[in-house]
């Protein structure tokens, strides 16, 4: 959890930001009401991901909780109301991440979604790319008081060898003039290669006529930006990039997932599995397991679907709890299917403690006592769909020889 810092003398803002930013799951509200409270919660050793703060405080008219604030190292977003333009400028030169008015309710909602990019952004690596030093040393800096994580490069050729060595890249800003490799034909180059095709790129330059700002997203950038440019721009054009392709790969794995229990859904374990099956060679093993929750059709029959829906939202639980490390996933209805790349001895473990735990636990408000049958292929076959076929007519196996139990590894009740 996150603290966040909000100094604010209004008791009626106060209560909207603490609920606003309260509500996030990540972040807990440490409030103060002047710059004396602030200072006390600064010296308790507390560490802030950011702070929240108003300008006009009973002991602090003039902003003087701005220094105290940047002076602890902490990023500063100013939620004021007045807008003072000259002001506004001054405080974005010293350091301050935004400049917020509360003039309308989607002020509120403005801050609340700039914390959470915050948040976020701890766990995003940016690749600066500038032969100027002067400049990587701007960009940089303004990268880290926003908490990325920043790494650096001379020119097109060095960032394709940090790319390499760094696959978890989110975000590239490249100049657009350097030796070697210019910003247009790095761009270029990343487009080329699946693995880069959701890299946010975002090319500056101080030439920035439109015609290379045209060049460079012909060539694949997601921006362009001309330098020298407003530090509040420069974020909020950052941001932006980066939570539209945070979006669109939202969009895809929702595709991928089964919206009942949040799981891999068919689909999704055809095409990953395809890939496992095609490199199975480089594994301990490859197995497929099927596995169908015993009676379920009585369950919705006699308790109705609702009920059913929590069983199978339960299961599926435990399921991912016991099967983390593999790739698994709803195949259909009460079906759900493993796909391990775990040698034989340690997956049959794992199948056994789930099929214990299934036993051993009350479903649903109802408190019902649930088992399960599976079918498993060890051996794979010539395809993947031959595979699960197999691991499917085991389990139907199972199902004929009485239902809770393993099939082909043991002949008894697991």
């Amino acid at each position: 959890m996150y603290n966040i810092l909000v100094v604010e003398d209004t008791a009626v803002v106060r209560k909207i930001l603490a609920k606003l930013i309260g509500a996030n799951p990540f972040f807990r509200c440490v409030m103060c009401k002047d710059l004396a409270a602030a200072k006390e919660a600064l010296n308790q050793g507390t560490t802030f991901l950011a702070a929240v703060v108003d300008l006009n405080l009973p002991d602090a008219p003039n902003g003087e909780v701005v220094s105290e604030v940047l002076g602890h190292k902490v990023p500063v977003v100013v939620l004021t109301g007045n807008f003072d333009e000259s002001l506004r400028s001054r405080l974005l030169d010293r350091g301050v991440l935004d400049y917020i008015t509360k003039d309308n309710r989607y002020a509120y909602g403005q801050v609340e979604k700039l914390l959470d990019r915050l948040r976020k952004n701890l766990e995003t690596k940016v690749l600066v790319v500038d032969d100027s030093k002067m400049c990587l040393n701007i960009v940089t800096n303004l990268l880290h008081k926003a908490h990325f994580k920043v790494l650096r490069a001379a020119d097109g050729l060095e960032a394709l060898g940090v790319l390499e060595s760094n696959p978890d890249i989110k975000l590239v800003i490249s100049d657009h003039h350097m030796p070697n490799m210019d910003g247009c034909t790095l761009v270029k180059t990343l487009r080329q290669k699946s693995e880069y095709q959701n890299l946010v790129f975002i090319g500056v330059s101080a030439e920035g006529d439109g015609l290379l700002s045209a060049k460079f997203i012909k060539s694949g950038a997601n921006d362009f930006l001309k330098k020298p440019f407003y530090h509040e721009e420069f974020y909020w054009r950052v941001f932006s990039s980066l939570e539209s392709v945070e979006m669109l790969e939202m969009i895809k794995q929702q595709a991928n997932l089964d919206p009942l229990t949040g799981m891999f859904n068919r689909r999704y374990l055809f095409d990953k599995g395809e890939t496992l099956f095609k490199t199975r060679e480089s594994y301990e093993g490859f197995e497929v397991c099927i596995f169908d929750i015993d009676e379920f059709k009585q369950v919705n029959d006699t308790h109705g679907h609702l009920i059913g829906d929590q069983l199978l939202v339960q299961f599926s639980s435990i399921f991912k709890n016991h099967f983390g490390d593999d790739l698994v996933g709803r195949y259909g209805g009460e079906e759900f299917v493993v796909i391990s790349t775990k040698d034989k001895i340690s997956l049959h473990c794992d199948v056994l403690n789930f099929m214990n735990e299934v036993r051993t636990t009350l479903f649903t408000e109802k408190r019902m006592a649930v088992t399960c049958s599976v079918g498993i292929c060890v051996d794979a076959c010539d395809t993947l769909d031959h595979t699960l076929e197999a691991a499917d007519a085991y389990l139907y196996r199972a199902k004929g020889a009485g239902r809770n139990r393993i099939e082909p590894l043991n002949s008894e009740v697991a």
